[in-house]
């Protein structure tokens, strides 16, 4: 998805290209995600973070899987067709035997996504995936959580003092010291870059609220299908293809937690499709 906007205001949500969106390059199975112009919203799936991943193949033999970095879907071309008022795409795994497909419909202000995945294979496998809404970066607006989300999991910082992967931290002060509040966007000279996610079963939803206008995106989810929302703070923290540092935030409602499938693994939070099963789970995302 390249944009995200409110007609009514032109308020465009989703972080944009560097250059024209027809001018970028296409990237290809297990490219480097940073050398391309990142904007827009992904899938990543079945991991987040590089990661390799015990499975079985064909043979029911135990096996170890390697996915590139973000996963397997942002990479290749989709298959796609309309109907009436809905886009249906689809697309087939790699280095595992799946079908994942999603449907998106517009009604009113409110876009619903419906998401589906079938295992193709005869041996189940291990999954996390994750939701990737790049959000346009505006200093004072404010990330958006109800109060049940009051502690997140560090999965990742450039900042050692905020401390280490798998450390509880208080949001969104992430310090008993309460002297930063990281649900709201920092002026554009900082540089910083830290990923977290909520607990379980928190959480219906999370938004972003623009300062400047009081719009609002909200998007929600059934916690028992989508249990976890990942929150990725970055500021100034790449330099895509033009040289040109990038600031965006993420809210990622994700089926699993942290970013390697093989640390979701190992702690038991992550997704599991048993062999020629299917799955389905869904997103609603409104502009208010």
């Amino acid at each position: 998805m390249v944009e995200l906007t409110r007609k009514q205001s032109g308020t465009q949500f989703l972080l944009q290209p560097a250059h024209a969106y027809r001018t970028s390059r296409l990237p290809y199975y297990g490219a480097d995600y940073f050398q391309y112009d990142l904007s827009g919203f992904d899938d990543c799936f079945p991991t987040i973070g590089a990661s390799a991943c015990p499975t079985k193949n064909d043979y029911g033999r135990h096996t170890t899987v390697h996915f590139p970095d973000h996963g397997e879907l942002w990479g290749i071309p989709w298959n796609y067709y309309i109907s009436e008022e809905s886009v249906h795409l689809t697309v087939k795994g790699v280095r595992l035997n799946y079908e994942f497909s999603k449907t998106i419909r517009l009604e009113q202000e409110t876009l619903h996504i419906d998401y589906r995945l079938i295992n193709l294979s005869d041996s189940p496998f291990a999954y996390i995936w994750s939701a990737q809404p790049l959000l346009k970066a505006q200093p004072g607006s404010r990330i958006l959580f109800d109060d049940s989300v009051d502690t997140v999991l560090l999965d990742w910082t450039t900042e050692a003092e905020i401390g280490k992967p798998g450390d509880r931290l208080p949001w969104p002060w992430l310090s008993p010291s309460r002297d930063t509040n990281y649900a709201i966007i920092p002026s554009p000279e900082s540089t910083y870059a830290m990923k977290f996610y909520t607990d379980a079963l928190v959480t219906e939803y999370c938004g972003y609220m623009r300062s400047d206008t009081g719009e609002k995106l909200i998007i929600e989810f059934d916690p028992q299908k989508v249990p976890y929302v990942g929150i990725l703070l970055w500021y100034n923290g790449w330099s895509n293809n033009s040289g040109q540092a990038r600031s965006t935030i993420a809210l990622q409602p994700s089926r699993g937690r942290p970013d390697s499938l093989q640390q979701a693994y190992d702690r038991n939070e992550h997704m599991e499709l048993d062999a020629f099963g299917m799955d389905e789970w869904s997103l609603r995302i409104s502009l208010e």
